[in-house]
């Protein structure tokens, strides 16, 4: 991919120029090809729907609705 400092209009808007974007809930990055950050970033977005229901998980209900609510939860950030 070529880098330009060329700005980019859209409708006499200017395109914001940025080195990394989210994508369908998946990091993209247009310099730094490792993917530490992105794993790092799915983790904690696990993480912070698992706090967010934490007395729900830890309560006395099936797996299967746990699974649930917590899909629920993650997929809404």
């Amino acid at each position: 991919m070529m880098e330009t400092d060329t700005p980019i209009y859209v409708n006499n808007t200017q395109i914001e120029n940025v080195e990394s974007y989210v994508y369908l809930r998946q990091r993209h990055s247009t310099r730094d090809k490792n993917k530490d950050k992105e794993n790092q970033r799915r983790i904690t977005a696990g993480w912070t729907a698992f706090a967010k229901h934490r007395d729900i998980f830890k309560g006395n209900i099936g797996t299967c609705l746990k699974r649930q609510i917590y899909n629920i939860a993650y997929f809404q950030q």
